[in-house]
């Protein structure tokens, strides 16, 4: 990733500091619970993706921060709560929230940082990506209570309830990622559905991998095998119809597609 986030080190840097100071919270344990969750999170996929998109058009801001932040803060929400529905007592082999600190702290902590991801966006000027965000939330709900009840999905074709599910909880975020951050910088609405389609297709592509790494399920690593690649391309395709933009942040963003397709973790 190191290669992919030089263009943008400096607003990641940014990022960090203020992501960090958006987890704090005035009581414990949620304080430590909340230091916990910065400690121990992953690649900043999502915050990065937004950076990336918002330099596509512009330079990030103070809503360009917002929106990196909420993307990250949504996400860590989701892995809090979906590690106490699925008894998962790690997480990127370290314990989980829920073992760390208990099942209910976990569910409370998950609440809460959704209720800091709506505060967070509570700015006036804000309510274009507030709606993105809240939108998504209910699509990523959706999305794990489906793929909880397979029964209510029985009589539908498999591939189609694939799909569905993946997009629902894995790539609307993302995709909400890559618009959020070109919301921020006033991105022309002409461009906002291909920054939108990229991070679709970039989403179900990152599940796909993470499918086949998993390894658990011979079937769902063999559908997703025969269509990542057919998923990748739809990803570049529609950075190509951006090529007019930042050269240099597109290659940023095509080598993330890569990235996300090859990834071994």
């Amino acid at each position: 990733m190191a290669s992919i986030i030089s263009p943008i080190a400096v607003e990641l840097g940014r990022f960090e500091a203020f992501f960090e100071q958006t987890l704090k919270a005035a009581t414990e344990p949620m304080d430590s619970i909340m230091q916990y969750v910065h400690d121990t999170e992953g690649k900043r996929l999502r915050p990065v993706l937004a950076l990336l998109c918002a330099r596509l058009f512009g330079e990030v801001n103070e809503r360009t921060l917002r929106a990196a932040t909420v993307v990250e803060v949504i996400h860590s929400a989701s892995l809090i709560h979906d590690d106490v529905i699925d008894h998962a007592d790690q997480r990127r082999g370290l314990a989980s929230v829920k073992a760390r600190f208990g099942e209910l702290p976990a569910v409370l902590a998950g609440d809460y940082l959704l209720a800091k991801a709506i505060l967070l966006l509570s700015q006036p000027g804000d309510h274009d990506i507030l709606h993105e965000i809240v939108s998504t939330a209910a699509t990523m709900t959706e999305g794990e209570l489906m793929q909880s009840h397979p029964e209510a999905l029985s009589q539908r074709d498999s591939l189609a309830s694939y799909l569905d599910i993946i997009t629902r909880k894995t790539a609307h975020l993302i995709r909400t990622s890559c618009v959020t951050g070109a919301l921020s910088v006033d991105a022309p609405s002409d461009a906002l559905q291909q920054v939108a389609d990229f991070g679709l297709n970039l989403g179900i592509v990152f599940q796909m991998r993470d499918d086949i790494l998993d390894a658990d399920h011979p079937d769902t690593v063999n559908l997703a095998k025969s269509l990542l690649p057919s998923y990748v391309e739809k990803a570049l395709g529609s950075l190509s119809a951006l090529s007019s933009k930042n050269t240099i942040i597109l290659n940023a963003l095509s080598d993330l597609t890569y990235f996300c397709a090859e990834r071994n973790a």
